[in-house]
């Protein structure tokens, strides 16, 4: 069957209209040709008392990933609202980095709640991935994988695969240790496939290793897993014994997170909102930042009052005001949205201010020369007067051009100084725009046409 964005879409709306009759096998039926972020979005919609019985009938390994990936919201209420032995199906689903991730959001009274319906096997493990602070490897890392001694031979290292765990017999590579379970090499499976068995494992790895530390931000990670290609990355402890992995599907969830939260802070909101987040909270992360804006922006009421004569006096510079300043900001959301989610991506590190700077003035030339001949144009056509449209196109290309460098650049200048470039370039950003084009429109007004 192919699966096209329409034939999804009717899936979709198929599981909801099931889990909303309490057809719970119509809605498993349909479950089979959606993604994990699909069904989670479905039980969002569902009523409570057909997401539970669902969970229980998916498939387990499915459902630890639907948990993962479903709002806190949800979680906390399946948590804190079913009855023990149904939340103990539940969380027996999930890995330890996932139960980790999903228990570090909770709220502190529900943690021992949910540590008490985890299989106790499990505990110690997700106990020791919170002591890791937020936002590290070792807080996001799955402390399951496959690792062999270097003294043993491409026979055995398959053996131990065959006799792994299921959530292990699909793994990728075998890590090669060596004393104190330090890595020595890495060895794909495939790769073992293809050697003779009787063939030393030392002979067959690869010994370059790709680690990081459990205390290097997850983020990293995620990147350095996203730009060299790989399937996992080992994470190492203090005496550099490897402690778990972070797998890339772990590293697309953490990537798509951050792109998402930086995206969000652009506009002066809090990565910390979602759609769930009751509406006092919602005002405490947002108005704080709208009243900054207010201080902000009284920059530019206080460049426009400064150009009061030369607005009295050519009442029409005033109609063409709005659009010089808003080409600025939309053109400095443009270079702000590449440059920060190259930076969340890794694709540029704050050193590279020079390189952005270059292209961003390349880029901002070009476009101001056309923006600013093709608002002449207007100006021209409209008021019937040659000056007003010189004055009015020139400082929209040059406000273009500055609102291209200040967007593409200022995030790699508050990166580097060690703060959120997303939460803070968005509303400098218009606040600059703002005042170089009203300075650049009337300065020039008052230049040419009272001088």
């Amino acid at each position: 069957m192919i699966l096209n964005p329409e034939t999804i879409q009717q899936h979709y709306e198929a599981m909801g209209r099931s889990l909303e009759q309490m057809h719970i096998d119509g809605a498993l039926e349909q479950a089979q040709y959606l993604s994990s972020t699909r069904i989670a979005r479905a039980l969002q919609e569902a009523p409570r008392e057909s997401v539970v019985p669902f969970l229980l009938r998916l498939e387990p390994q499915r459902t630890g990933r639907v948990l993962y990936q479903a709002p806190v919201q949800l979680v906390r209420d399946l948590v804190s609202e079913s009855d023990a032995e149904s939340r103990a199906g539940l969380l027996r689903t999930l890995t330890p980095n996932q139960a980790a991730s999903i228990i570090a959001s909770l709220p502190e009274e529900l943690h021992q709640v949910f540590l008490e319906a985890v299989p106790e096997k499990n505990r110690s493990e997700i106990v020791a991935l919170t002591s890791f602070p937020a936002g590290s490897a070792g807080a996001v890392m799955n402390p399951r994988f496959l690792a062999i001694d270097r003294n043993n031979t491409v026979r055995s290292t398959i053996e131990a695969i065959r006799s792994a765990p299921a959530e292990l017999e699909r793994t990728t590579y075998v890590y090669v240790t060596g004393e104190n379970m330090a890595p020595v090499g890495v060895v794909s499976v495939r790769d073992l496939l293809r050697q003779k068995p009787e063939e030393s494992l030392v002979a067959v790895m690869n010994p370059s290793v790709v680690a990081l530390g459990t205390a290097d931000p997850a983020l990293q990670a995620a990147q350095l897993i996203r730009n060299r290609r790989l399937s996992m990355l080992p994470v190492l402890d203090e005496g550099g014994r490897i402690a778990g992995i972070i797998t890339f599907d772990d590293a697309m969830d953490i990537l798509s997170e951050d792109v998402a939260a930086q995206t969000t802070g652009i506009g002066g909101g809090s990565r910390d909102e979602s759609f769930f987040t009751p509406p006092k909270h919602a005002i405490r992360m947002r108005l704080p930042w709208m009243v900054s804006n207010i201080f902000l922006n009284l920059g530019a009421v206080a460049v426009i009052t400064g150009f009061e004569e030369t607005i009295a006096a050519v009442a029409i510079l005033a109609a063409f005001l709005p659009m010089i300043t808003d080409m600025g900001g939309n053109v400095g959301i443009q270079s702000l949205s590449v440059a920060v989610r190259s930076i969340a991506l890794g694709e540029l590190r704050p050193r590279d201010v020079g390189r952005a700077f270059r292209k961003e003035a390349s880029v901002g030339i070009f476009n101001g020369i056309v923006l600013g001949a093709v608002f002449l144009t207007i100006a021209v056509v409209w008021q019937r007067n040659m000056l007003i449209g010189v004055i009015a196109g020139t400082a929209l290309a040059v406000n273009v051009l500055v609102a291209g460098i200040v967007g593409g650049t200022l995030p790699f200048l508050i990166k580097r100084l060690g703060k959120d470039p997303a939460m803070m370039t968005g509303p400098v950003l218009t606040t600059i725009t703002d005042i170089t084009g009203v300075t650049i429109y009337l300065g020039l007004a008052t230049i040419f046409l009272l001088g």
